[in-house]
């Protein structure tokens, strides 16, 4: 069937945003007519702006020469909208390009003749202001770097909370989660409205496969963490459904959460559980945490490093943490003032400086979380230190914890969490116990691949969802990217300055500035000082799966 969409505009001078935008209002019917502003309209328009201007009858021919346009016509209107000529016209969609919307009049021609509306086509770029969680274990105003991107690591008359405030700034969230979505603001900090509804009302910013849900499959977070966070993991797909379906109350969407965590300052975390030897080792020298596991799953751990074999390891892991899990919060209270009124023992087969380490950070959450049972898992995972651009990696169903430091963090777009300890907040401990994966091993990193002058990329086979684009610009360097073709990127500048154009605008680039990049946009970043910048999208795979996993390859760029 016939399709006719109308779709309007100056293009003086036409350029890349009016073709893009006229090719996708193409692409939403079976015939595109262009209505051309006279040059009456024109005239007005460009009282007092610098710039040549283009006879009304060239812009015609220009735009009629597009492949995408079947024919363009001058506007017949005296006023500054095109509803006499929309209404000449009748067709059945009139396209409205990036931040443009109907004019009253246009849009009441569009009523009364049952024209259907489309906003947004076109569009290139939206700035965005994110969402600031202010969790009790974030970092104060002065030492957080949430707050100085949020704009708030000084106080101001306009500021929302009080210049002696103690409030934490722990979390900024970029974008379109329903716990934290992101504003869509204008380049002088007007807010214009929700990212979520603006997708709703502009898929197409998103790529024609997103645009099926309208909603971004990545979130990604700036942490600034004083306070050691919770014992947790992430389901993967499958249970994350299942608890969903069957406790919304407590685990509120039904998406998996793999995640990554790239260190801006120096990081400290857990990660996975250590290897088996490095365990008994553990077991065997604190008595306090011998008494919690129990003997059946020494025995075990003992056979586990004696035979090498990775099943009975991962057994042996399994029985041990489950066990000391389950302990009675009677038996807890009594253990756990006994451990850390100790030094740190000795541990055999060279294992005392790792066990040290882990006494420590035992004794620095007892502070933080008195005598709960996650203190115990401290012996149980990796303990991590991360310097600047180091990246870990949190796969579904991966014990972890975030004891300090500011982290760029990447995950698909979920908010589940199963927490096992060092919190307040509810312990499931026979999901946690029944979902974990117990083998043991070095914690899992991802090394960052070159890209590019100054440019590197963090991405894994196995995470389907996004991959990170960190950028390092020298002072006077530029480059042009194009981030996904099939995608939307999401970004933000930790620090420095630039300028980022895209066709015939130019954005400032400072920290704090975040920036939602349409499918497909080539833009040029120029650092005026120098740039810090982190870059998320989906990997090519997420447009094209593999047939089998193992086929599964990284690529440099979608």
């Amino acid at each position: 069937s016939k399709t006719v969409v109308v779709a309007s505009g100056y293009f003086n001078p036409l350029h890349f945003g009016h073709v893009s935008f006229l090719q996708k209002a193409k692409d939403a019917g079976t015939h595109l007519i262009v209505i051309v502003n006279n040059d009456a309209q024109a005239e007005r328009r460009r009282v007092g702006l610098p710039g040549i201007s283009m006879p009304a009858r060239d812009r015609v021919r220009l735009v009629r020469s597009l492949a995408c346009v079947d024919a363009a016509i001058e506007a017949v209107d005296e006023d500054d909208s095109v509803a006499d000529t929309l209404r000449m016209l009748h067709p059945d969609l009139f396209a409205n390009g990036g931040k443009q919307v109907a004019t009253e009049k246009e849009a009441a021609v569009c009523e009364e003749l049952g024209i259907t509306l489309l906003v947004g086509l076109g569009i290139e770029m939206l700035l965005l202001q994110p969402f600031t969680q202010h969790y009790e274990w974030g970092k104060k105003r002065g030492e957080s770097a949430v707050a100085l991107l949020a704009g708030e690591s000084e106080w101001s008359p306009g500021s929302l909370s009080s210049p002696n405030s103690s409030r934490p700034y722990a979390e900024l969230w970029m974008g379109d989660h329903p716990s934290g979505p992101s504003k869509v603001r204008t380049p002088n900090g007007a807010m214009t409205g929700c990212l979520i509804s603006t997708l709703k009302r502009s898929p197409s910013v998103l790529g024609e496969k997103l645009a099926q849900d309208g909603t971004l499959p990545f979130l990604m977070k700036v942490l600034s963490i004083e306070k050691a966070l919770s014992i947790q993991a992430h389901p993967d797909r499958e249970l994350a459904a299942r608890l969903h379906r069957d406790r919304p109350d407590v685990y509120k969407d039904a998406n998996h959460k793999p995640e990554i965590a790239i260190a801006l300052t120096a990081f400290e975390a857990l990660c996975g559980f250590r290897q088996v030897s490095e365990l008994h080792a553990f077991v065997v020298a604190v008595p306090e945490l011998r008494s919690a596991v129990g003997e059946a799953a020494i025995a075990a751990l003992q056979g586990a490093v004696t035979s090498g074999e990775l099943a009975e390891e991962e057994a042996a892991i399994r029985l041990a943490y489950c066990t000391m899990m389950r302990t009675p919060e009677a038996e807890i209270e009594r253990l756990v003032p006994e451990m850390v009124a100790r030094e740190a023992p000795e541990a055999e087969n060279g294992h005392t400086a790792a066990l040290a380490k882990a006494y420590n950070i035992v004794k620095r959450c007892n502070k933080q979380f008195g005598n709960d049972i996650g203190l115990f898992s401290i012996f149980f995972l990796n303990y991590v230190e991360m310097s600047v651009g180091d990246c870990l990696y949190m796969a579904q169903n991966i014990p972890h914890a975030y004891l300090s430091g500011d982290i760029v963090e990447c995950m698909a777009c979920s908010d589940n969490v199963v927490r096992g300890g060092l919190t307040p907040k509810y312990k499931d401990i026979d999901v946690l116990c029944e979902m974990l994966v117990y083998k043991g091993g070095l914690p899992p990193c991802i090394v960052p691949s070159p890209v590019g002058d100054m440019t590197w990329q963090y991405a894994h086979k196995d995470l389907e969802e996004f991959q990170v684009t960190k950028m390092l610009l020298p002072a006077g360097k530029a480059r042009r990217f194009c981030f996904s073709a099939r995608g939307p990127s999401l970004g933000f500048v930790f620090s420095g300055a630039g300028l980022l154009k895209i066709s015939d605008e130019t954005t400032k680039l400072v920290a704090g500035v975040v920036f939602l990049l349409s499918a497909g946009v080539d833009c040029d970043v120029i650092a005026v000082d120098d740039l810090h910048c982190y870059v998320a999208c989906c990997p090519p795979q997420y447009f094209n799966p593999p047939a089998r996993k193992d086929l599964m390859k990284v690529f440099p760029h979608a």
